[in-house]
């Protein structure tokens, strides 16, 4: 079950991802550097100011529904109120930062649809979160892979008759509100009728939720300052190079961390047994190890010439940092994995003090080497933060028995 719902889960969001990809192919080649340079530092800010508005919404909505006997309407209906305010308030600080930036309007243009889709992004993954908590998650991939066809069938539309890049991006908006309405469908289909609710709890969720949100907050600060400090040392053409690759390592990211959103209702109703959680998460990381060393290894050598193959020549030399990023995907899925668990038992505070310690060190390592080796400092920075993260979480499992020992990670992960 928990093998099928992961494929439906993982399959629709690769889905999508790819079809993204395919659009970033287009943006890079049609548009050149400097316009894909603008989309990635865009989508980079916008992603960490919504990130942190959901201040966790989706992770706890997953705790709240997946009990026996839950309310399920009401606990919806509060979540959906909920994150249409904290989506309202995200608007707004973006709509101030593109004020005092200063940017050119059709920079401007760009950032406005970016964060229209990220907005509505941001709703559709509360609406997964409920539908995996009903244990509903094949719907998933069929809602995704209708997403990914017809924003493939728009990639197609934009190439065939020279879009502009603004036009591009409305469609790409279209395809995501489609999403909703279709994760709306699932969960009206399956009697998830919410009205307004009794309570609406607001300040409660929010607290409830607070420390997870800071949490993943933080995580999508880590992964997305490498882009936002790189904008400020370097070009935005240099910076549409480093994104070429980035963007491929940020799907990696996200498969990691649905991974483990399908792994948490499942190791959330084993946290009152230590011994089998543990068994059940070694088990998982066993099998990550053995799937993703190896494929690390092959896509660190193959990366020069996929980078050529798939955005021209001129982006030859986003090859090396990208061969440095491949090396850091085992770690990515195990640290993921670790959250996962740390959430399930319940050391929140544990999980902020990791991430908020590799913020800061993020920050400080891409400063640093992003100003001196530019992306390829950026790269090694990845590496060095995932490694550092993958301890934390083992120093971490020693302090409160967690299900995880350092003896059980095999030390040549860190090598990779």
């Amino acid at each position: 079950m928990v093998l099928q719902s992961l494929a439906s889960v993982v399959g629709g969001e690769a889905a999508v991802r790819m079809a993204n990809v395919v659009a970033v192919l287009l943006i890079a080649r049609a548009y050149g550097k400097v316009a894909f340079g603008a989309y990635a530092v865009s989508l980079a800010v916008v992603t960490v100011v919504v990130m942190f508005s959901d201040i966790g919404l989706q992770t706890t909505a997953i705790t709240q529904i997946s009990p026996a006997g839950a309310d399920r309407n009401q606990i919806v209906a509060r979540f959906a109120v909920s994150k249409f305010i904290l989506l309202a308030v995200a608007a707004m600080i973006l709509a101030m930062v593109a004020g005092l930036s200063g940017q050119s309007a059709p920079f401007l243009a760009i950032g406005f649809w970016v964060t229209v889709r990220a907005l509505l992004q941001s709703f559709s993954q509360l609406q997964m979160s409920v539908i995996k908590s009903m244990s509903l998650a094949n719907w998933i991939g069929f809602i995704q892979f209708g997403h990914s066809a017809i924003l493939l069938l728009g990639i197609w539309l934009g190439f065939r008759n020279g879009w502009g890049f603004v036009a591009l991006l409305c469609w790409m908006t279209a395809c995501q509100l489609l999403e909703v309405l279709l994760g709306a469908l699932v969960l009206l289909r399956n009697s998830i009728l919410p009205t307004w609710p009794h309570r609406l709890d607001f300040f409660s969720i929010v607290k409830m939720a607070a420390p997870l949100g800071i949490a993943y907050g933080l995580a999508n600060l880590i992964v997305r300052s490498d882009t936002i400090v790189l904008s400020t040392v370097m070009p935005l053409e240099e910076l549409g190079a480093f994104s070429a690759v980035n963007t491929i390592l940020l799907i990696v990211y996200v498969c990691a961390w649905l991974f483990s959103s399908v792994l948490l209702p499942v190791m959330t109703r084993m946290s009152g047994k230590p011994e089998i959680l543990k068994a059940y998460a070694n088990r998982w990381a066993r099998l990550l190890l053995l799937v993703t060393v190896p494929c690390a290894l092959l896509a660190s050598l193959g990366a020069p010439k996929a980078v050529v193959i798939l955005y021209g020549p001129a982006f030859s030399a986003s090859g090396t940092p990208g061969s440095l990023m491949a090396l850091a995907c085992p770690l990515i899925f195990l640290n993921s994995m670790y959250t996962t668990v740390t959430i399930a038992v319940g050391h929140r505070g544990a999980l902020m003090g990791i991430f908020g310690v590799g913020a800061v060190a993020t920050v400080a390592l891409d400063f640093i080497l992003g100003r001196s080796f530019g992306a390829l400092g950026i790269s090694l920075a990845i590496l060095i933060r995932e490694a550092g993260m993958l301890l934390g979480f083992t120093l971490i499992a020693w302090r409160f028995a967690l299900p995880v020992t350092s003896a059980e990670i095999p030390a040549s992960t860190g090598g990779n």
